[in-house]
């Protein structure tokens, strides 16, 4: 049985066979995948010791499989006073009578054993339902005489044209042949990959971590996931305020919490920008952000940052009908590479 089937006996072994049983299976991957090194992430109060492999410019790491608690317990939670007082905001203002626990306790999936299989895992997702098309072409550069920061064009395609801090310009179109959660899946399946099911989503998602968030039980409430600090959350009041003309400090903003951005123990980067569905494997399942509804709705901090619990399943923003397109701009995947 290879040392990565169960997650105990890969953490029993020394680094040295770790790293012999690591560089084995790059002989038994498919063409294009390269062993890149064993490296330790923590967060949440678990660490690993992760295989990472390279595969035409992405980066994987190996989850090894076996028994796995999945789920959250309501019960032991604890939420901080300023959480309790975001709850009373949104309560009050949306009219709900149910106590933050049993909100939560409605739209976490359930405490239960699994059993998963060993897999690579892409460290990073990708925004899905966009092809690139030219930089220096005529459309895109109609478009940046106009709009020099980048913009997204809603005309008959899609077209979005990004400008990097060092003046690099990217540019995408709606591609019309990936706007469903089927294409994406059969797009993967031709490249030899999956996505995750919702089991493995959620244990990507939280490492092993207990905590309602992968981080912990806690979660800033003076702003949302998208603000990388007060001082940004009260910029972004105003700017609505201003209906978009307040312009931005020119030192920007010092950022002072960033959990939620940090690879976890599995060194992904995962769940952290509620605007952002992620697909599973199964059709209409998605996880990890709400399209940004709760934010957009203004419904207060706690709310903005519900979506990016590991165990969040919200059935009115996690499940949508299985031949539905895509939400362009909104949905990522990442591909998975099972090992058994």
């Amino acid at each position: 049985m290879p040392l990565f089937d169960e997650l105990a006996a890969w953490r029993r072994a020394t680094a040295a066979q770790r790293e012999a049983a690591a560089r084995d299976l790059a002989a038994q991957l498919p063409a294009g995948f390269a062993f890149d090194g064993i490296r330790r992430f923590a967060l949440g109060g678990v660490a690993h010791d992760v295989a990472q492999y390279t595969a035409g410019g992405a980066l994987f790491s190996l989850i090894p499989g076996g028994p796995a608690t999945l789920g959250f317990d309501v019960g032991g939670w604890r939420p901080t006073p300023a959480m309790h007082e975001s709850w009373q905001g949104m309560a009050e203002e949306y009219g709900l009578e149910e106590s933050l626990a049993d909100y939560v306790a409605a739209r976490s999936a359930r405490v239960r054993e699994v059993a998963l299989p060993p897999l690579l895992a892409e460290t990073l997702h990708a925004e899905v339902g966009w092809q690139p098309i030219d930089p220096a072409g005529e459309k895109v550069r109609a478009l940046l005489a106009e709009h020099p920061r980048g913009v997204t064009e809603h005309a008959d395609i899609v077209t979005r044209v990004e400008v990097a801090p060092d003046g690099r310009v990217s540019a995408w179109q709606a591609d019309e042949d990936a706007l469903s959660h089927a294409l994406v899946a059969d797009g993967f399946a031709a490249q030899g990959f999956r996505l995750p099911s919702p089991d493995e989503w959620e244990h990507l998602c939280a490492a092993g971590a207990r905590g309602f968030f992968r981080w912990s039980d806690e979660a800033p409430m003076d702003r949302y996931p998208t603000d990388i600090s007060p001082e940004e959350a009260e910029w972004r009041r105003q700017w609505v305020r201003a209906a978009g003309q307040l312009e931005k400090p020119a030192a920007g903003f010092a950022s002072d919490w960033e959990f939620h951005r940090l690879p976890n123990a599995w060194g992904l980067q995962i769940a952290a920008d509620p605007y952002k569905y992620e697909l599973t494997a199964q059709r209409g399942l998605t996880r990890g952000g709400d399209g940004g509804c709760a934010i957009c709705g203004g419904a207060g901090f706690l709310s903005g940052w519900l979506p990016l619990a590991s165990a969040w399943h919200d059935p009115d923003f996690c499940e949508h009908a299985p031949g539905e397109e895509i939400s362009l701009g909104y949905t990522v995947a990442r591909r998975v590479l099972p090992l058994a």
